[in-house]
């Protein structure tokens, strides 16, 4: 019996995503269950006759909250005694929340001492899309909102504190992608498959052979995903987003201010070399002479924090490039067959 601590700020999908994956894993025999720690503290206050609304619960004594998810914690403890037949428990909860220009604690060391931990995993999403699914929450009204540079910092605080606490368990944290295919999440839980980052150009290519871009997507990626758990930098698209001044929202349209922009490329780079740093090697596709800094730095990220970098590039051989692969070919049959023997190494 395996626990998960699963943690990402409002809108991040984390719950969504993780229902998703209980589905998928219980269809193929592998009993799943996914534990609403804020749906569980309603529950909770509801059994000691306290109302709580999605637009107050955050205004309550600080506490009664703690209180109220210790509660939560424990039961999750005895639905696990309950249920001696799942395999595998997430736990979905924020570490922080962002409320009236206010960090409050969400999860903490004493919630956690009573459980054997796996590791946690933070999910990520693309932040115009947190903004969307926030400003329809009746939780949130114009003056409690967080706009997109507040957006942004609360899922950079939800990172590092999950971080700090799975550094103090000593347990493995990862970021994961809203947008990750469901059957290789499965993968990640359910197999021993090695995990790759997918680095491609995609500034390169998506004007001038957008068709190449989406073979990458579709073919490349499912080759791969049958021999890895993939993080793929494409599964969050915040980038589009420095390219304009303005998002349209069913409700309201939001600025994209330039501090924002900067903390979108920031984030971006951050997050893909954190992709880097969780995987245990990094496949190239890179089917185009047209150059592309973002791979770049990525081979040499890779290269530098000593992954094995294994390169398919259909142009002229360079000693530079082939300095930093492990393993270089420009027959993309030859790069899977080579990845084959990767994986089952």
């Amino acid at each position: 019996m395996k626990k998960w601590i699963i943690t990402g700020i409002s809108g991040s999908g984390r719950i969504e995503l993780l229902n998703e994956l209980e589905k998928y894993a219980n269809d193929r025999g592998r009993k799943t269950q996914v534990h609403d720690v804020g749906r569980l503290i309603y529950n909770e206050a509801s059994k000691l006759d306290i109302q709580l609304t999605d637009n107050r619960v955050l205004d309550i004594d600080r506490n009664l909250l703690s209180t109220l998810r210790e509660n939560a914690l424990k039961e999750i403890e005895i639905l696990k005694l309950k249920n001696p037949e799942v395999e595998l428990h997430l736990i979905g909860i924020h570490a922080t929340f962002r409320w009236k220009h206010r960090i409050i604690e969400g999860l903490s060391f004493r919630n956690l001492s009573r459980f054997k931990i796996e590791g946690f995993i933070n999910i990520v999403n693309d932040v115009k899309e947190v903004f969307r699914i926030n400003s329809i929450n009746p939780k949130w009204d114009n003056d409690t909102l967080p706009n997109l540079e507040e957006t942004q910092n609360w899922m950079i605080e939800e990172e590092f504190v999950t971080q700090v606490i799975a550094d103090f368990f000593n347990k493995p944290v990862y970021i994961i992608a809203r947008n990750h295919n469901i059957h290789n999440l499965f993968d990640f839980f359910y197999t021993n498959k090695k995990k790759i980052y997918l680095s491609y150009p995609i500034t390169a290519i998506k004007d001038s052979n957008p068709e190449l871009l989406t073979q990458i997507q579709t073919e490349f990626l499912e080759k791969l995903e049958k021999l890895f758990v993939v993080f793929n930098p494409l599964a969050i698209k915040d980038m589009s987003l420095t390219y304009g001044n303005k998002i349209e929202l069913p409700n309201t349209i939001a600025d994209v201010t330039d501090t924002a922009k900067k903390i979108i490329k920031a984030r971006t780079i951050e997050r893909d070399f954190r992709f880097i740093d969780q995987s245990d090697a990094t496949v190239v596709i890179y089917p185009t002479d047209k150059l592309s800094p973002g791979v770049l730095a990525e081979i040499i990220y890779s290269h530098n924090n000593q992954k094995p970098v294994f390169v398919y590039f259909s142009g002229s051989k360079s000693p530079f490039l082939e300095n930093y692969a492990s393993y270089m070919t420009s027959d993309f049959n030859d790069l899977l067959t080579k990845l084959d023997d990767f994986a089952n190494d």
